[in-house]
This record gives C-alpha cells, sequence and structure tokens, in this order.
C-alpha cells in the first residue's frame, strides 16, 4: 500500500464525516428554526382569538344599553355577560377558563337578540338593528380567529409529529398544542325563557 494513497483515503473519510455532520447541523438548525416559527404562530394565532374575544365582549358589553330598559327583568343575562367579561379580561385566566366565558358571552348575545321576539318596539329600533350587525360580526371575527388557531396548531403538531421532526422537538422540549375545544354542550342550542 502506498503512503499517499493512504493519506488521501484517510482524509477522504474525514471529508465525508465532516460533510455528515454539516448536513445534520444544517438539518438541526432548519428543524429547530421551523419548530420555533410554528410555535410564534400558534400563540399569535391565540392571541388573535383572545382579542376577538374581548372585542365580542366589548361590543356586546357596550351595545347592552340599549336592550337594558327593556330588559329589567333580565338581570341574569346582564349579569352573565359582566362575569364572562370579567374572565376575558383576566390576564391570568387559563386558556379553557377563557374558551367557557367565551362560550357564555356568545349564548348571553343570542338570548339578546332572542329579545326582539318579545319586544316588538325593540326590533324596530335603530340601535338594536346596530347591535344585532354588531353581534353577529363579532361572531364572525371569532369564528375566523378560532379557525386560523386550529390551522396553527395543527401545522405546528404536523412539524413535532413529522420525522424527523419529532427527535429534535422532543430534544428540544417541543410538545403537540391542544386543538381549540368547545365547552360542553356547545353543540345544544341555549334554552332562552321570556317567562314570568
Amino acid at each position: 500500500m502506498n503512503y499517499r494513497s493512504w493519506i488521501y483515503g484517510r482524509w477522504i473519510k474525514i471529508g465525508i464525516a465532516a460533510l455528515v455532520i454539516i448536513i445534520l447541523a444544517v438539518s438541526s438548525i432548519s428543524t429547530y428554526n421551523g419548530l420555533v416559527t410554528a410555535d410564534q404562530q400558534v400563540q399569535k394565532a391565540w392571541s388573535t382569538v383572545e382579542s376577538m374575544m374581548q372585542r365580542r365582549a366589548d361590543v356586546i358589553g357596550s351595545q347592552v344599553n340599549v336592550v337594558k330598559g327593556y330588559m329589567q327583568h333580565e338581570e341574569k343575562v346582564l349579569s352573565e355577560i359582566a362575569a364572562a367579561r370579567a374572565v376575558l379580561y383576566d390576564n391570568y385566566s387559563d386558556v379553557n377558563s377563557k374558551i367557557a366565558a367565551d362560550e357564555r358571552l356568545s349564548a348571553a348575545g343570542r338570548q339578546i337578540l332572542a329579545l326582539a321576539e318579545n319586544y316588538p318596539e325593540l326590533k324596530a329600533g335603530d340601535l338594536f338593528e346596530n347591535l344585532q350587525v354588531e353581534i353577529e360580526g363579532s361572531e364572525n371575527r371569532v369564528s375566523v380567529a378560532r379557525k386560523d388557531f386550529i390551522d396553527a396548531v395543527q401545522e405546528y403538531n404536523t412539524k413535532v409529529s413529522r420525522f424527523p421532526g419529532n427527535i429534535f422537538a422532543k430534544l428540544m422540549g417541543f410538545e403537540k398544542k391542544e386543538y381549540f375545544k368547545a365547552s360542553p354542550g356547545a353543540q345544544e342550542s341555549p334554552e332562552i325563557d321570556f317567562g314570568n
């Protein structure tokens, strides 16, 4: 065996090993950055959901004065709105508490809209029509924000689950995130009772 061929062979082995290490390092950095970006997208999407829920709370809270005079016996709805808004404004409330408060606020908004059936003079007013438009617009905004959040969570969870990202995700402490879940009973229509 020739000394020169032995040296060249050794350099080729070192070069191949270095190339493999460089490829693994670049792949690791790329995967990590992709996971960080996806995690930030989830946080941004959730922030948008919270913003839209808070906007709805503001709209319903400020517009509820329009119908307040017609609702003297409907104090329960007003107190539910106030309680739900308090949870939505609380920065220390967890995600599940905010989702539950948002569901209660949404149901209260639907109850306000149902008042028009019992109070025809309210239904004819411009202010109430504005309230209806604001509530419907808020519901649509929250719905779109929830969808964007679910899409962001799906993209993140796919990156965390897919090979080789799952290996790096476990090593770096990235875990799957929960999808938006409606409160129990959200699929049922709220019961609206104007009796007594």
